[in-house]
């Protein structure tokens, strides 16, 4: 299984080929359990091109008796340096969850995204994360499954940044919003350089204007009357993250955004330890937003 906080690779050469990781490869001897692999077409990038999700189906989806049933959609967002099978424990806990009836049945996807591309369009225009993400996944679940338009969006680490900037960009498309250890420093200056230049390429307005901070001013009065149910995690020992992750409660605070605060004592920047550490929680704030 994925470690939940991957080393950052140490050569410039591991960066590189990591930026053409469209598409997570499958090996079935090593594919997490519980978990189906396929294909779509990201027409972001132009024609001919794909990438890739996991997913689960909650139980009793392909039963006769519920072929007209449709069902939410949970989009789990992996973190940097890593792939779209690291959120397997977080499928593991939900479908869990699910089965204990303190959650609905949903449909899991964890799609993969550039191991260092922040979800975000890149400054250059070479990577279209943000338009895959909205305009070619959404879309072709849509098409693929029978969801019933309600979503929810959660990430880790990078992923945590991804979902905080895609949930409250274009909130319309989601019921809730869980961002787990947000990697949301203030500065470019903040993280080393091989994770945010082919994103950013050292621009601080671009890296501004897309930070999860900003988007919640932008849209304070959007978001206040949008029904979005926001969730923001954290480990009580990251102590790299935690300032920058109390400054967006606080501001939510101070725009008037609600939303679920929790810092789990003991954790660091692992999320199977913060959402273990939820409890009944972690499920729950799903239950809340997909009823709404």
């Amino acid at each position: 299984m994925p470690d939940a906080h991957p080393k950052i690779p140490a050569t410039p050469a591991d960066f590189e080929r990591m930026n053409g990781e469209w598409i997570e490869p499958y090996n079935p001897e090593t594919a997490p359990a519980g978990l189906q692999y396929a294909l779509y077409d990201t027409k972001a990038r132009g024609p001919g091109t794909q990438g890739n999700y996991w997913y689960a189906l909650p139980d009793g989806y392909e039963d006769d008796a519920n072929k007209s049933k449709t069902y939410p959609t949970l989009i789990w967002l992996h973190g940097g340096t890593a792939q779209g099978s690291q959120g397997a424990p977080a499928v593991d806990l939900y479908r869990t969850a699910m089965a204990a009836g303190l959650m609905p049945p949903t449909i899991i996807i964890l799609p993969q995204a550039l191991p260092v591309g922040w979800y975000i369009n890149s400054i250059d225009g070479k990577f279209p994360i943000e338009d895959i993400m909205i305009y070619d996944l959404i879309p072709h679940l849509d098409a693929t499954f029978r969801t019933n338009g309600v979503r929810g969006l959660e990430g880790f680490s990078m992923g945590g940044y991804g979902a905080a900037h895609l949930g409250l960009k274009f909130s319309e498309l989601f019921a809730g919003v869980s961002s787990i250890g947000p990697a949301i420093l203030p500065s470019l200056a903040n993280e080393p350089r091989e994770r945010v230049w082919d994103t950013f390429r050292g621009d601080q307005s671009y890296y501004d204007q897309n930070h999860p901070t900003f988007l919640l001013k932008e849209k304070a009065d959007v978001l206040r009357n949008s029904g979005l149910r926001l969730r923001l995690l954290s480990g009580g020992d990251d102590t790299r993250l935690a300032e920058a992750i109390e400054v967006l409660s606080k501001l939510m605070d101070e725009v008037g955004v609600q939303h679920y605060r929790r810092d789990i004592a003991g954790a660091g920047h692992d999320f199977e330890l913060i959402l273990n550490g939820l409890g009944s929680d972690a499920a729950g704030f799903w239950k809340d937003a997909f009823s709404r």
